[in-house]
């Protein structure tokens, strides 16, 4: 990609994401023309994609209808101000409280929360941590800093002392929770890792905003606080239930987008909802809490 197209992108996605143009340049793909995924947010490896699908099923799990046991339930992550930075081989944030949002996602001593199954700390910095998961070998990187650098030197410990390193090995529970997941197929992940990867975004002119999952930065009405959601997955087949944030609409645009959508997205309104189409995959949004 030449050096001004870069530069365009860069400035394009960061519109987008809320990232930093020092935060997106990294995600953006030097080798991929613009039409083709330029933008970089769905462009990674297998094991990012794997990563990736499990924080959707993780952050979309909530409530008394949740399908993951509270003790690995990610969406207490959604209440927190951060930016989601993906690039080809990293999943970075950037917020405000990172060791509250790393303590979400990695397991601690004596505590009974988990996070992401086999996720673990790397690597310790100065308001930020490198991660690892076990499992697949992807990384995420947590940081304070707003550009997404990792400041001082790495402790290859945690220095919170409670936060699993990666010399701990997965755990019963954690091993319990991985095999009671059903099989995803590459399209299926492809389709969850992109709503992990837009929990930040919105409309450069704010026709539509994600609002982290958790209220509305429109001047629309919230649509709710109970925040009770519920992913699930059957071969293709993924079903989404929320009632509250982000408004359905909302949710539908940044999977759709022309620019920062998923690419070869298709879908259409449904009397209570949505259905998205992706490849093998299919996702029927309903926006209200589940009812069995």
């Amino acid at each position: 990609m030449p050096s001004s197209f870069r530069r365009q992108a860069v400035r394009l996605r960061a519109s987008y994401t809320r990232e930093t143009a020092a935060l997106a340049a990294p995600g953006i793909a030097r080798r991929i023309p613009f039409r083709d995924g330029g933008l970089g947010l769905d462009v990674c490896t297998a094991a990012q994609r794997r990563l990736r699908a499990l924080l959707a099923l993780g952050m979309f799990n909530h409530g008394p209808a949740s399908l993951w046991p509270r003790h690995v339930s990610l969406a207490d992550v959604t209440r927190y101000t951060l930016v989601v930075s993906p690039r080809y081989d990293d999943l970075v944030i950037t917020s405000r409280a990172p060791y509250n949002v790393t303590c979400w996602l990695v397991g601690r001593d004596r505590l009974p929360q988990i996070g992401v199954p086999g996720l673990r700390v790397e690597n310790s910095y100065d308001e930020g941590w490198r991660l690892r998961h076990l499992p697949t070998g992807a990384t995420m990187t947590v940081t304070a800093d707003r550009h997404g650098r990792l400041q001082g030197k790495p402790d290859h410990g945690s220095n919170y002392c409670r936060l699993w390193t990666s010399d701990v090995p997965l755990s019963e529970e954690e091993h319990a929770a991985l095999g009671a997941l059903p099989h995803l197929g590459a399209d299926t992940e492809s389709l969850l890792a992109a709503l992990s990867v837009r929990l930040c975004t919105h409309a450069p002119d704010g026709s539509w905003d994600i609002g982290m999952w958790f209220y509305d930065l429109t001047d629309r009405p919230e649509r709710g606080y109970a925040h009770h959601r519920r992913l699930s997955v059957e071969g293709d087949q993924c079903t989404l239930h929320w009632d509250s944030d982000p408004h359905p609409e909302d949710l539908y645009a940044a999977l759709t987008d022309p620019v920062v959508g998923l690419a070869g997205t298709t879908g259409h309104s449904t009397h209570d909802g949505w259905h998205l189409h992706y490849g093998r995959a299919r996702l029927t949004a309903h926006p209200v809490a589940y009812k069995p």
